[in-house]
């Protein structure tokens, strides 16, 4: 077999990962959904509660209000997105500790790096598209549901879809030298985690979403008990990134040679 990159064998076992993965892809898909609808019925029915009281004390208009309790919520969402994201890449090689199912994707007729890229391709980009339809479609069923869930006095909120792009169009575009820092800061915060996620998958398994859901509460809650702003980690959440994503590499090219075969199914 030529061992250069081919986008031919790439193709195929891409396909045959999104057929082998697509149970644990609909479980994430699920676990986003009932994750965005929470977190939009929370939001709205706190902002709905509190209306009398923005209205009478800091006489806010409605438009006002329901604007800005879109802009909540889309911010919530999207940082449940990025943090299932991260959780999402834990589950990549979730199946390598297992000896059958770990030989079938160590045996397949491609290059480690087709085969690793595969997984990554199908964890991360398709995984994204995925969450953001499971974004899409738990808005309409908020929106449907909304109703019943409060009175008829209360005030009611449309789609926050548009607050939710309107996030992410904030996050991949910039206007000032600030701005750009912060834009920074928040994506080397990401890429560190969703390479530890990586590397995570390929040491530990299936346990790894629970290791990586550890560190990043220990890392947040560092930040707040010392007021620390992370401004000085820019470099070393970027260094990480990198170092991790190699080292995931590297480990899944030499896995079967120490541990593969010594795991139970």
């Amino acid at each position: 077999m030529n061992n250069q990159f081919s986008f031919h064998r790439f193709w195929h076992v891409l396909v045959w990962t999104l057929v082998y993965h697509w149970r644990q892809l609909l479980t994430l898909f699920s676990a986003a959904f009932v994750t965005f609808v929470a977190v939009e019925i929370i939001d709205f029915i706190q902002a709905s509660n509190d209306y009398a009281k923005w209205f009478l004390f800091d006489h806010k208009s409605q438009e006002t209000i329901v604007s800005d309790a879109l802009h909540t919520a889309g911010n919530s969402c999207m940082s449940f997105l990025a943090v299932l994201m991260c959780v999402g890449a834990a589950f990549a090689f979730y199946n390598l500790h297992r000896k059958n199912e770990g030989r079938q994707l160590l045996m397949l007729p491609a290059t480690n790096l087709e085969k690793f890229m595969a997984r990554w391709v199908v964890y991360v980009p398709v995984l994204f598209v995925l969450y953001v339809v499971a974004f899409m479609v738990s808005d309409v069923l908020r929106m449907a549901v909304w109703p019943v869930l409060v009175s008829s006095d209360k005030i009611s909120f449309p789609t926050a879809i548009p607050a939710f792009f309107g996030v992410m169009k904030y996050l991949v575009m910039w206007t000032n030298p600030f701005h750009l820092e912060k834009i920074f800061l928040i994506w080397g915060f990401f890429w560190f985690y969703h390479s530890l996620s990586l590397f995570s998958s390929v040491w530990i398994g299936r346990w790894a979403w629970l290791f990586v859901t550890v560190v990043f509460f220990a890392v947040i809650g560092f930040f707040i008990q010392t007021n620390y702003n992370g401004g000085d980690a820019l470099a070393v959440f970027y260094l990480l990134a990198v170092v991790l994503a190699v080292a995931a590499y590297w480990l899944f090219c030499r896995f079967p040679k120490y541990k593969l075969f010594h795991n139970k199914d």
